[in-house]
C-alpha cells in the first residue's frame, strides 16, 4: 500500500530555480569552467548574499557510459552545467522576479555571450522529491 507524504503546513516552501546551460562552441570545459567561476557568479554576488537565497550552486557534467539504462550512454551536443538557486519562499522569489534592472540585465547578457550558448539556455522551477536525505541541511 503507498504511503502518503505530507509536508508540515507552518512551514515555508522552498524554491529552487535550475538553468540548464551549454558553453559557447569554440571554449574548453576548462575555459567554461574557469570563467564561469572567476567571473560569471561574481555578477551575481549581491543577489545571492540575500539572506533568503539559501544556496547556489553550479554543477558541471560529464557524460559517461555504465548506467543500467541503454539510453543513458555518452552522447555530444548535451548540457555542460546545471545552475541551482534556492529561495526561502515563494514569496520572496516572487519578489526577485518583480524587480527589474534594465542596466543589469544588459550586462549579464553582454557577458552570457562570452560564456553561453544563448539559443539552448533554459530555465525551471524545480518541484524536488527526495528519496534519501544527506548530510545537508536546507
Amino acid at each position: 500500500m503507498a504511503r502518503a507524504i505530507s509536508e508540515p503546513k507552518d512551514q515555508p516552501t522552498t524554491v529552487k530555480v535550475v538553468g540548464l546551460f551549454k558553453r559557447k562552441p569554440g571554449l574548453s570545459m576548462e575555459e567554461f569552467k574557469n570563467y564561469y567561476e572567476n567571473h560569471h557568479i561574481k555578477l551575481f554576488d549581491e543577489h545571492v548574499s540575500h539572506p533568503g537565497v539559501l544556496r547556489y550552486a553550479r554543477r558541471y557534467l560529464e557524460p559517461f557510459a555504465g548506467l543500467a539504462s541503454p539510453l543513458a550512454g555518452p552522447k555530444t551536443g548535451g548540457y555542460d552545467v546545471i545552475m541551482e538557486v534556492w529561495y526561502s519562499d515563494k514569496d520572496l522569489f516572487d519578489s526577485f522576479k518583480g524587480q527589474s534592472n534594465p542596466d543589469f540585465s544588459e550586462i549579464v547578457k553582454k557577458d552570457e555571450e562570452n560564456l553561453f550558448d544563448r539559443e539552448s539556455m533554459v530555465m525551471f522551477i524545480s518541484e524536488d522529491h527526495e528519496s534519501k536525505d544527506g548530510p545537508w541541511v536546507i
